[in-house]
């Protein structure tokens, strides 16, 4: 646990939740069994490999969630030091030894492309890829993935469960967010804030709050994260570089979650949304398509 302990002293600036802060930890992952509810409940096991294995999940997902949000000097010097990929490897370790897996493998191709003087490069891909708007090559919004035949509510719907998500675990968005409540970074960063908040019920002996913590990241993945994510994997790995091999590695991670948990991730092969041409011209005339990304502000 003592490497851990080094890396969050510099982390990123702050959680996107503004009432939250960032831990990270050792991993041991969990086997778990749904109950006739569709709940989870957690198999009898020591409690510390319980409380490891959720604040390493804390930590993983917080890096991803760095990963994915719009680059800055500042964050990418905290996702490449050497003590931050030395803490992801023990955290890879505990969930998975065996180097021919594909989450290792994953792993080690993306850790060998963290270099300091590729920000810019980095950079570069991040733009083409999720363009200055919401539907840019590959949409890293949630709610532009979805059937071709949906109900029109289907996107004011799914942000508005996103929002009751994150307002039943007492978070709000920080003033300054930048992002929409269904973007990557803000999904992968919910995981993180779930299994700290999970890992600090286990140690002070919480048990409905421990569960509900649980069972509230497996109701997640199933109805949001791990819905949409492999669409979103698969388009991004097509290209080439840094962010293809974070995509790849966000994707198996992700997909290693939902099988402890006990959930089939969502098809690669989910459509994006039609365009809703007179939405996005209205959009286009208000100047914020525009803007570059992060540089939103809400109200």
């Amino acid at each position: 646990m003592q490497i851990l302990s080094e890396t969050v002293e510099n982390p990123p600036s702050r959680s996107v939740f503004g009432n939250y802060g960032v831990a990270g930890s050792d991993f041991e992952s969990a086997v778990n069994t749904p109950n006739a509810n569709g709940q989870v409940i957690l198999v009898e096991q020591p409690l510390q490999r319980q409380i490891d294995g959720a604040m390493a999940r804390c930590f993983v997902y917080r890096w991803l969630a760095a990963g994915f949000e719009y680059p800055s000097d500042e964050t990418w010097d905290w996702f490449i030091a050497p003590e931050t990929q030395c803490a992801l490897q023990n955290c890879l370790a505990n969930v998975q030894a065996d180097p021919a897996d594909p989450l290792w493998r994953s792993a080690v191709k993306l850790i060998t492309q963290l270099r300091v003087d590729r920000l810019d490069e980095f950079v570069d891909h991040y733009l083409y890829a999720f363009g200055h708007a919401a539907r840019g090559p590959c949409p890293i919004n949630e709610i532009e993935y979805g059937d071709l035949k949906a109900d029109p509510l289907f996107q004011p719907h799914r942000l508005a469960d996103l929002s009751a998500f994150y307002r039943a675990f007492g978070l709000d968005l920080a003033d300054d967010g930048a992002e929409r409540q269904d973007h990557l970074s803000i999904e992968l960063e919910f995981m993180s804030v779930l299994a700290g908040k999970e890992a600090f019920a286990l140690e002070h002996q919480l048990d409905e709050e421990a569960s509900l913590c649980h069972n509230g990241q497996r109701k997640f993945l199933r109805e949001h994260l791990g819905r949409w994510l492999p669409a979103c994997v698969w388009r991004l790995s097509k290209s080439e570089g840094i962010l293809a091999a974070l995509a790849l590695f966000a994707g198996a991670f992700v997909a290693a979650d939902c099988s402890q948990f006990g959930i089939t991730p969502g098809s690669e092969d989910l459509l994006l949304r039609p365009v809703d041409e007179a939405g996005e011209s209205l959009c286009a005339s208000c100047g914020i398509t525009n803007l570059p990304p992060g540089a939103l502000t809400t109200t």
